[in-house]
Order: C-alpha cells, then sequence, then structure tokens
C-alpha cells in the first residue's frame, strides 16, 4: 500500500470509528440519566412524530429520502457516499471478501442512524468543536502517517474525497467522541475495593495484549426465552460457517450489530485486563487465526478471531508533561479563574509556547517558574480525571481547562516512555485498566439507550433490518 493510501485509510478510520465502540460488553444495572428535558427526542412508541424534516439544499441532487432520524433526514446519496467509502476501506483490508451490496447498505445505513442520533444529541447538549481543535486533529492524523497536512489533502483529492467532507467527517467523530466523555466516562466510579481485588487479577494477565476481530449479536431489549433462543441459534450459525472456512471479515461487516462492523470487526490491539475475565481466559487458549466459542455477555452473543497475541513484561506509560494551575475559589473568584483559564487556552491556540504562558500565569508555585515542567508522570501521581486526559493526549498536544474542585488544571503531553511495572504502581493501572474495562462495558447499553429513544424510520424496504 503507498503511503498515501495508507494515510487515506487511517484518517477514514479516525473519521468513522470509535475507540470506545469497538468492544460492547455491558452491565445491565448501569442506569444513565435519560436526555435532558428540553431536548425534543422522538421515541418509536411515541404518538409524536416529526412533522417536517428540514430538506438538504442540495435537492438537485437528491434521490430520495431512505430514513428519518428525528428530525432529520439520510438520503441516498448520503448512503452511497458513506457505502463507497466503507466499500474501499474493506478492500484494503481483507480483497476480495466484500459482503452482498444489499447487506452492506443495510449496515452502513444502521452505523448512519446511530452516528446521526449521537451528532444531534451532541448538538442539544451544546457540545462544540472550535477549528483549532479540528485542525490539532488534522495535524495528528497526518503527523502520525508522516505527511503534512497538505500531503494528506493530496491523498484524499486522489481518492476523490473533498477536503471539506473530510473535515464535516471528523469533527462529527470529535463531537461524538466528547459525547461519550461526557454521557459515559464521566459516569464511571470504581470504588477502592474493587479497585484492588481487580489489582490483584491484574498479576496473573499483566504484559498480555490481544489483537482482535469480533461478530457481536445483541439481544432485544427485555427478551423472551423465545428470542434469547432465536439469537443463540443465528450466532451458532455464524460459528459454524467460520468453522467451514468462511471470511471473519465478510461475516462481521454482513451480520455484526458492534460499531466496528463496517472495519470488518477489527478492535486492534486490547490489553487483557481490559476485558471480561471470561473472554480473556477464551483467548488465552487460543493460537493466532483460531476462532473463539460463542461467548454469552449481558446483551447478546460474541465470537473473536485471535489475530495475535503479546506478552510482555509488565510495564508502564509514563508521561513527560508540564502544567498550568489556577486556583478557582468561590463565587467570582472562581468565574475570573475560568475566564481566565479560557484565555490562555486561546492563547495557546493562537500558537503563544505554552512554557511562557505557564511562567506567566501558573499559581503553582514548585513548577512554575520552570515553565509548568512536571518531568515524567507516572500513573498514580495525579488526580484520576487529570491523569487520563493527560494519558489521552497526543504527544505535543494541551488539554482544554480541567477543574476539580477548587483548581483549574491545563496540560502538556511532551513525551512517553514505557517503564518496568512496580508493585507501587500496581493499584494505579488496576485503577485505569478496570475504567477502560468498564466504559467499554456500558458502552454499547447506553448507544442501545439512546438508539431505542429516538424516532427512526426506514422508508426504503430493502434497506430495512430483517427483524425489523
Amino acid at each position: 500500500m503507498s503511503r498515501y493510501r495508507s494515510a487515506l485509510f487511517l484518517a477514514a478510520l479516525a473519521s468513522s470509528c470509535s475507540a470506545w465502540a469497538a468492544t460492547p460488553f455491558v452491565n445491565r444495572e448501569t442506569l444513565l440519566a435519560a436526555p435532558p428535558p428540553q431536548s425534543r427526542v422522538f421515541s418509536a412508541r411515541s404518538t409524536e412524530v416529526p412533522q417536517a424534516a428540514p430538506l438538504p439544499q442540495n435537492l438537485d441532487t437528491l434521490n430520495k429520502v431512505v430514513a428519518v432520524v428525528n428530525d432529520q433526514i439520510i438520503t441516498s446519496l448520503q448512503l452511497d457516499q458513506k457505502v463507497s467509502a466503507i466499500k474501499a476501506q474493506l478492500q484494503q483490508q481483507d480483497p476480495g471478501q466484500l459482503p452482498p451490496e444489499a447487506i452492506l447498505r443495510r449496515q452502513v445505513l444502521q452505523q448512519m442512524i446511530l452516528q446521526d442520533i449521537e451528532v444531534q444529541m451532541a448538538k442539544r447538549m451544546d457540545i462544540n468543536v472550535d477549528q483549532a481543535t479540528l485542525d490539532q486533529a488534522i495535524a495528528n492524523i497526518a503527523h502520525s502517517n508522516n505527511l503534512t497536512a497538505d500531503q494528506l489533502r493530496e491523498a484524499l483529492n486522489q481518492q476523490g474525497q473533498s477536503w471539506s467532507e473530510f473535515e464535516d467527517n471528523l469533527r462529527e467523530r470529535i463531537l461524538v467522541d466528547r459525547l461519550q466523555q461526557q454521557e459515559v466516562e464521566a459516569r464511571v466510579h470504581l470504588g477502592k475495593d474493587e479497585i484492588q481485588t481487580f489489582a490483584r487479577q491484574l498479576k496473573q494477565t499483566a504484559g498480555v495484549s490481544f489483537e482482535l476481530q469480533q461478530i457481536f449479536l445483541p439481544l432485544p431489549g427485555d427478551p423472551s426465552p423465545d428470542a434469547v433462543s432465536q439469537v443463540r441459534r443465528d450466532i451458532e450459525q455464524v460459528h459454524q460457517q467460520l468453522v467451514d472456512g468462511a471470511s471473519f471479515t465478510r461475516l462481521a461487516t454482513e451480520v455484526s450489530a458492534a460499531r466496528d462492523a463496517l472495519q470488518g470487526g477489527r478492535l486492534g490491539w486490547i490489553k487483557a485486563a481490559e476485558l471480561p475475565s471470561a473472554v480473556t481466559q477464551a483467548l488465552l487458549k487460543l493460537q493466532p487465526g483460531d476462532i473463539s466459542p460463542v461467548i454469552p455477555s449481558a446483551t447478546g452473543y460474541h465470537i473473536f478471531k485471535l489475530l495475535n497475541v503479546k506478552h510482555q513484561e509488565p510495564s508502564v506509560t509514563e508521561v513527560k508533561a508540564a502544567m498550568i494551575l489556577l486556583h478557582a475559589g468561590k463565587g467570582i473568584q472562581e468565574q475570573e479563574a475560568q475566564s481566565q483559564a479560557k484565555d490562555i487556552e486561546t492563547s495557546l491556540q493562537s500558537g503563544v509556547n505554552f512554557s511562557e504562558l505557564a511562567r506567566r500565569y501558573s499559581q503553582d508555585r514548585a513548577t512554575a517558574a520552570n515553565g509548568g515542567e512536571l518531568g515524567w508522570v507516572a500513573p498514580g501521581s495525579l488526580p484520576d480525571e487529570l491523569e487520563r486526559a493527560l494519558m489521552s493526549l497526543p504527544v505535543g498536544n494541551v488539554s482544554a481547562p480541567i477543574q476539580i474542585g477548587d483548581a483549574i488544571y491545563i496540560v502538556q503531553s511532551q513525551g512517553h516512555r514505557e517503564a518496568a511495572l512496580s508493585d507501587a504502581q500496581l493499584e494505579s493501572v488496576a485503577r485505569m485498566q478496570l475504567f477502560n474495562r468498564t466504559v467499554r462495558e456500558r458502552m454499547e447499553e447506553w448507544q442501545r439507550r439512546i438508539r431505542d429513544g429516538a424516532y427512526v424510520e426506514i422508508l426504503d424496504p430493502d434497506l430495512r433490518l430483517r427483524n425489523a
């Protein structure tokens, strides 16, 4: 694959798939709040239905409306464009294993519907993506593929994708990521006892990672015994096809209900400790290339393909970091600190040096004189929320202001390195990996809830799922 084609493929992935939504393991006892009362969400069971959906401006190229999602529409032209992009990705990934066109169109439409619901929800909640954030994301994609932004633009143009379309897709992906952080990640709270229990279990799998594909068939809400039996029969049939030699990529694209289906079910590398123990134990018995047995979960059934496995010495990721700290206080003092943090963020986005702003504004006496330098930060050294933000930052990036209690932080990632895992750090690593696993478990349940709470009508009968 050429350098340009590789860059385009990774850029497309960045705009079309969610890291957290990749593994739908769910804790059904987790209750997430409903959308805000002022949000206009239509249920399929509601008597209230959108009276009219706004039509796009490109009426000359509009063939027909294929689906209504709340008070928005999806057109056949939009569907055609998305199907073409997905087909190109799948051809690169597993040439000659494309599913039938009709099945692929149904799967792509389901993904578009879910993304539309998430984007609408984010906009109702006033979640925004400014141009500086978008530019930084584009720079990250280009840098990770050894390209400049101009070279990335050229690659997209050669493949027939406009720059504005690429930016719109990436903006929506960032928007959805922020929504998921707010609605799922921020609601995960771990108890000390469960962290300590998990830390003891972690000793057995620390250093083990799996590269995986998955197929997931969900159970309906409040399933009857007959419904459970039918889904079980369906997944067993899929498993038998795989055992008989069918392409995992093709079947994942055809039948999987996970968000990674349109990437052939590819999950990438996942730490063993971030998977449910039943899955980890099943995978440890496999060799690369093997197919797992059917594995039940709270919301459905899973099949995994083990692509590769790594056994490494347990290690932790340390981040070389810098920080700006403002004391927020209460009342007017808090408002002033928040305003100042926003001004600092704007200055950083305009290119002002981080260390210069840290020397000028940071109120942390221990680091301000050195430009906010914290040195190498190991897990457990910072408050959980601040640590997660820092660990997720690409090198060279700066976080948005993060308020924890009466302090506001802005952190910068300056480098990553792997260090040996000490016994003292084990609990901090356990906290991070248990957090990641819990988010994975809850994400698919949240997505199903917002999908069930939306008004969705698929107007083209050929695009409806067989059980719709």
